[in-house]
C-alpha cells in the first residue's frame, strides 16, 4: 500500500460533503487521520499515529482501516466498516432487508429490497437487516447489486437450533 496524500482539514470536509450529500449525515472523519492511497481508496488511522515511521518501515501492507474508494460521479463506495461508521446517522441511501434476502446478501447474492428509505436508483445504498449495517450495494431497478467483497462472503450458514 503505497500513501499517496495525506489529507488536510478542507479535504476532509470534501468528503464528508460528499457523505451528507449521499447518505444524510457526517461520518466523523476530523477524529481520524484520513489518507488516500493511489487508487483513490481513503483509509483513516488514529490521530496518534506518527506517519514519519514509515519511512524506516520497509514493508508495510496496510495501516488503519478502509473506509472506502472515491468515484469520479462525487460518490463514494464505502467499505463495509466505512458502511457501519456513516450507517449509524445516515438517514438516506437506505436499503432495509428482510431475514432470507439478508442471508442471501451475505451470501454474495443481489438481492430485492423490503424497505426502501430516500434512495436513488444507479446509487450506492447502505444494506440494513434490522439495527445492523450488513454491507453496501448499487440499487438498480428492482433489486440490490450485491457489492460485498468474494472474501468477505459466507459461504455456508448452518441453521441455528432453538
Amino acid at each position: 500500500m503505497q500513501i499517496k496524500k495525506v489529507l488536510n482539514s478542507k479535504e476532509i470536509d470534501e468528503i464528508e460533503g460528499i457523505i451528507e450529500k449521499n447518505y444524510g449525515c457526517k461520518a466523523g472523519l476530523h477524529n481520524y487521520k484520513v489518507f488516500m492511497t493511489g487508487e483513490e481508496k481513503i483509509w483513516i488511522v488514529s490521530k496518534d499515529t506518527d506517519f514519519k515511521l514509515f519511512n524506516i518501515i520497509k514493508r508495510c501492507h496496510r495501516i488503519g482501516i478502509y473506509f472506502g474508494k472515491l468515484k469520479r460521479n462525487q460518490k463514494i463506495k464505502l467499505s463495509i466498516e466505512g458502511a457501519m461508521m456513516v450507517g449509524k446517522n445516515a438517514k438516506k441511501n437506505i436499503v432495509v432487508l428482510g431475514e432470507e434476502e439478508a442471508i442471501k446478501f451475505v451470501q454474495g447474492y443481489d438481492v430485492k429490497a423490503e424497505k426502501l428509505i430516500e434512495t436513488e436508483v444507479n446509487n450506492f445504498v447502505l444494506v440494513r437487516y434490522g439495527n445492523d449495517i450488513i454491507g453496501v450495494g448499487i440499487l438498480r431497478e428492482g433489486y440490490v447489486e450485491n457489492l460485498v467483497p468474494k472474501a468477505r462472503r459466507l459461504v455456508k450458514i448452518d441453521e441455528i437450533e432453538e
